[in-house]
């Protein structure tokens, strides 16, 4: 399997498993970026800024023009592997000079929302008919969102509508293995949710990732609404109802 450029990001970052059936070059590729990183971890090992430095830089980035998150999301995929490994190693540092950023309010309440559907909060409609949930919908929001009605491997176990943002959106929870995860779909795109995807284009169709806690966040648009998906699982699974709901 050839990797795209946000699969290979992805893998070399962690929020992928590297997969048996990988090309040859992108193997290689891994292997030349994992080692880079480890001896540029070896040699920034015993490297400390001074308390000036930090004071200069912490003051720079005060008066900087730019968000501070476009400094440090810069996409990997668009560097060679041995720069996006030695980015790897860089960034902490930033990191330890700046302060950890804060997760964004929407994907926060991404997660309270997920949350609070575990504990089938007051007014959660407890059903699995696809045509009774369209109805409530329809009733509730004057719109249908896309459900999974042609997987047997999932089932819908209820729904609900919420705010998000502010704005009321449609909830809907599904079980998933042996856990339950919410879809979430809403009139703001993933990136204004605090969700990325890498390859910088601002009104992209990429499914986007995201994390709260311990629960992992996709996020895709699909027409005129997104589609996040929140659980306690791991990316790939998740990707796997984005990918459902957009066929």
């Amino acid at each position: 399997m050839k990797l795209t450029p946000e699969q290979f990001e992805d893998i070399l970052s962690g929020l992928a498993p590297q997969g048996d059936d990988l090309d040859a070059e992108d193997v290689a590729r891994l292997d030349e970026a994992r080692a880079m990183r480890a001896r540029l971890s070896a040699a920034f090992e015993s490297t400390h800024a001074s308390d000036s430095l930090v004071e200069k830089v912490r003051a720079s980035l005060k008066d900087a023009s730019t968000p501070r998150r476009r400094v440090i999301s810069f996409p990997m995929r668009f560097l060679p592997a041995a720069a996006a490994a030695a980015l790897l190693i860089v960034l902490p540092i930033l990191y330890s000079v700046m302060g950890p950023e804060p997760a964004l309010a929407g994907t926060v309440e991404l997660a309270n929302i997920h949350k609070a559907n575990l504990t089938t909060p007051e007014g959660f409609h407890a059903t699995g008919d696809c045509e009774e949930i369209k109805a409530y919908f329809s009733r509730k929001l004057g719109f249908v969102p896309k459900l999974l009605t042609e997987c047997p491997e999932l089932s819908i176990v209820g729904c609900y509508v919420t705010k998000l943002k502010g704005r009321t959106v449609a909830t809907y929870v599904v079980q998933l293995d042996s856990t339950k995860a919410s879809i979430v779909i809403s009139e703001d795109s993933p990136k204004k949710l605090g969700l990325g995807c890498g390859c910088g284009s601002p009104h992209c169709r990429c499914i986007h990732n995201g994390r709260c806690e311990n629960l992992s966040i996709v996020s895709v648009r699909l027409g005129e609404r997104s589609y996040s998906v929140v659980g306690n699982l791991p990316v790939e699974s998740l990707r796997g109802v984005l990918e459902r709901l957009r066929s």
